[in-house]
């Protein structure tokens, strides 16, 4: 009996553990399809994608993803939620008004066999992988160390609206750090518009021409500081063609979407400055990061608005390779996080030293009105002289004592009530 018990206790807990999965499953489709579409290019990627877009995707017909995200929806209005867009779509809030990509270029020989994409499954065409090839850059390399443009002073009695924005290259770290020390700082508004887990390589997981627009609302601001990218070192699929990292198709598809990120966040007028992705301990990563950052320089450096600001002079050694220790406020500090990949506060503190002052430059205050120096002839400065007007000084008199004493005066009007008053003195005394 007592066998049977716990054969049946055991069968209940399967059981109970089944349609867990199985609700879990239902009420979480999109998040299984989130998850397959996260994963890296390759064969694992290839068996999950039919199988978890077929159940999404059925079970989306039914209307229970719409179910699902009105009360994600209501989740994110309370507080809840960190996907302001994914709050506003449920409630039929965001248009569909996004800065789209430049069409794909032309493609020939093997490219040119490639079947157009099937909505909602993806077919996956492996292309030939290639050695991974620098795109020819307009600019080169990036620069080890990099100076901060001009910027127009903070008008008196203005307020500089600053938007801190990109992946966990902005989140962990350096947007912390700029938060911290930005009110030490007059005259700073900083926005927090940036998302982990996300990057300009894999739109379909995070789209940021859809969500920058609804996470920045309706606020406009005068400097944007981005640091994206480390997410994007990964193959991708587009038109349903699989593109591995590095290959020239893979470098001209990811430099179209650079640039019309980069066209996104100038929209408005902002000045952009763009951080360089710091120095990866692995070298196989750091290696994947280089070309990222290759590639975002030469977009970078080809607009106006926009202006390259390089971690790597500041938070590597001295040729910008990656190191854990280094010298903050002349003692040694751990400059990276242990994964080797984000800043830590210290490290992170070396860039806002140099962004925070820049942003916040301040107009040059009035003097103050000089003080009035005379002149060896009684004049002010500025003021002509009397020999200048050829107008006689007054010359101060003498009187002799024949009355009640009386003060000389150096003015005319004083000498002439003198010697009236004197007149009058001596008539009444004679």
């Amino acid at each position: 009996m007592r066998g049977y018990r716990r054969f049946a206790s055991a069968g209940q807990m399967m059981v109970g553990l089944g349609v867990f999965a199985v609700l879990a499953l239902v009420l979480d489709s999109a998040g299984l399809y989130s998850w397959a579409q996260r994963l890296d290019v390759g064969p694992e990627r290839t068996v999950a994608m039919p199988v978890v877009s077929a159940l999404h995707w059925g079970l989306r017909s039914l209307g229970l993803e719409r179910l699902r995200q009105v009360e994600l929806a209501k989740l994110a209005r309370a507080g809840w939620s960190d996907d302001p867009a994914g709050a506003d779509r449920a409630y039929g809030t965001v248009t569909e008004d996004v800065m789209p990509l430049a069409p794909p270029p032309a493609k020939s020989g093997t490219a040119a066999l490639i079947a157009e994409a099937v909505e909602p499954a993806t077919t996956a065409v492996n292309v030939p992988h290639t050695p991974m090839l620098p795109l020819t850059p307009m600019a080169g390399d990036p620069p080890i160390l990099s100076a901060l443009p001009a910027i127009a002073p903070v008008r008196e009695g203005k307020m500089r609206t600053v938007a801190l924005v990109g992946d966990s290259m902005m989140a962990v770290g350096l947007s912390s750090t700029m938060l911290r020390e930005a009110p030490r700082y007059k005259d700073l508004t900083v926005l927090q518009v940036y998302k982990s887990g996300t990057g300009l390589a894999r739109p379909e997981v995070f789209d940021w021409q859809r969500e920058y627009p609804v996470m920045l609302r309706d606020a406009k601001p005068d400097v944007i500081v981005v640091a994206i990218g480390a997410n994007d070192g990964q193959g991708f699929v587009e038109g349903g063609v699989t593109y591995p990292f590095g290959t020239t198709q893979w470098q001209a598809i990811y430099q179209r979407r650079v640039e019309a990120f980069l066209t996104l966040l100038e929209s408005n007028g902002a000045t952009v400055i763009w951080v360089g992705l710091p120095p990866m301990k692995s070298g196989t990563y750091n290696a994947r990061i280089a070309l990222v950052n290759r590639i975002d320089y030469a977009v970078v450096k080809a607009s106006t608005q926009a202006s390259w600001f390089s971690s790597a002079g500041l938070v590597g050694d001295s040729s910008g390779q990656f190191q854990d220790y280094g010298e903050v406020r002349g003692t040694t500090a751990r400059l990276r996080q242990p994964d080797g990949i984000h800043l830590s506060d210290d490290g992170a503190e070396l860039l806002a030293a140099k962004l925070l002052p820049w942003l916040a430059k301040q107009e040059p205050t009035k003097q103050a009105a000089e003080p009035v120096v005379k002149d060896a002839g009684g004049e002010a400065d500025g003021e002509p002289s009397r020999a200048a007007l050829n107008v006689e000084p007054v010359r101060r008199r003498t009187w002799k004592r024949t009355g009640p004493p009386f003060l000389a005066r150096e003015s005319v009007a004083g000498a002439l009530v003198l010697e009236i008053t004197q007149q009058k003195a001596l008539w009444i005394c004679g």
